[in-house]
C-alpha cells in the first residue's frame, strides 16, 4: 500500500509539473505575440518616405487624359490613327525598364496626335502587394492623378524594393500629392476597381510588359527582351495612314483659318504632325532590357 501510496503522489507531482509548464509555456507565447503586435503597430504607424519630384506633372502638360470603356486610363487624342496598350504591372522590372527607357519616346507621338496609349494594369513581378499599388494608381486617377501616380510607383520600385508599395508609402504618397485621402480609401476596395483589374487579367496576355499597335503585339528582335524604343516607334509609323501627316496639317490650318483671329500670317503655318519614320527609327536609341514579370 505505501508503495502503491508513493507511486500516486509521484504521478500527481509529476501531472502538476506538467500543467505548470504548460502555464507557463502558455503565458510566453502570449507575452510574444503581445509583444510581436505591438512592434507592429508601432512600425506601422511610422511615417515612411515617398518620393515625389517637384516637377511630376511636366512631361503630361497639353495631353489629353480619358478611361477606355473598361476603365484603363488612356493619354492622348481619342481619334489618334493609332492605338496602343500597354500591359504591366508596376511591380514588373521589365515593365519599369519600358517605363525609363522608352515612354517619352512613346509620349512624344501621343502629343503629336498620331498615337492613343492605354495603361492596362495587371499584378505580375516580384515586388510585394503589386495589386495594391495597380489599386493606388486607379484611385489616384479617380482624383485626376492616375499618371503622376504611375511615374511615382515606377520610380519607388528602383528606389525602395520591396517595400515600395507598402500601405504606409501608398498612403503617404496620397497625401503629398494632395488627393483627398477618404476619397482614396472609398475608391481602394470598390467594386468598380476591382471589376477594372478584373477585365485587365481577362484580356490573356502571357507576359509583362506587352506592348500592342492597333492590336498587333511588338516583337522584340531577340527572344526574352522587350521592344527597344526603335522598334515600337516604327510599329507604330507602319501602322500610320500614309496620308496622316498631311490630313492632319491640313485640318490644324483650318482650325487656325477659322479662329477670329486669324490673319494673313496663318497661311504661314508650317505642317508640325508630318512624321519621317524611317528618321525617328533611326535617331532612336535601341534598348536592350530584359524583360520582366
Amino acid at each position: 500500500m505505501a508503495k502503491k501510496s508513493r507511486t500516486r503522489e509521484a504521478r500527481q507531482r509529476r501531472q502538476k509539473q506538467r500543467r505548470q509548464n504548460q502555464r507557463l509555456l502558455l503565458l510566453v507565447f502570449i507575452v510574444a505575440v503581445a509583444v510581436v503586435g505591438v512592434a507592429v503597430l508601432v512600425v506601422s504607424n511610422q511615417p515612411v518616405e515617398a518620393f515625389i519630384p517637384d516637377d511630376l506633372s511636366a512631361r503630361y502638360d497639353g495631353i489629353e487624359r480619358s478611361n477606355s470603356p473598361k476603365g484603363y486610363p488612356r493619354l492622348g487624342n481619342a481619334d489618334a490613327p493609332v492605338t496602343m496598350e500597354e500591359y504591366a504591372s508596376f511591380a514588373c522590372p521589365g515593365c519599369e525598364s519600358f517605363h525609363s527607357d522608352s515612354f517619352d519616346a512613346v509620349l512624344e507621338r501621343v502629343k503629336l496626335g498620331q498615337v492613343l496609349f492605354t495603361y492596362v494594369p495587371l499584378n505580375t513581378g516580384s515586388i510585394p502587394n503589386a495589386p495594391g499599388a495597380s489599386r493606388a494608381a486607379l484611385c489616384a486617377g479617380q482624383q485626376g492623378r492616375f499618371w503622376e501616380m504611375h511615374d511615382l510607383l515606377f520610380d519607388w520600385q528602383t528606389r525602395y524594393g520591396n517595400t515600395a508599395f507598402s500601405q504606409n508609402r501608398l498612403l503617404t504618397g496620397v497625401e503629398k500629392l494632395g488627393l483627398s485621402s477618404s476619397a482614396f480609401t472609398n475608391c481602394f476596395n470598390s467594386a468598380a476597381i476591382s471589376g477594372t483589374l478584373e477585365a485587365a487579367i481577362g484580356e490573356e496576355v502571357s507576359t509583362t510588359p506587352t506592348l500592342r499597335v492597333n492590336g498587333v503585339t511588338v516583337e522584340a528582335s531577340q527572344p526574352g527582351t522587350i521592344p527597344s524604343a526603335s522598334t515600337i516607334l516604327q510599329a507604330i509609323d507602319d501602322a500610320t495612314p500614309a496620308d496622316w501627316g498631311q490630313a492632319s496639317a491640313s485640318a490644324q490650318a483650318d482650325q487656325v483659318a477659322a479662329s477670329p483671329q486669324a490673319d494673313d500670317a496663318a497661311t504661314d503655318v508650317a505642317p508640325t504632325a508630318t512624321i519621317d519614320a524611317t528618321a525617328t527609327a533611326d535617331a532612336t536609341p535601341t534598348v536592350d532590357a530584359t524583360a520582366g514579370g
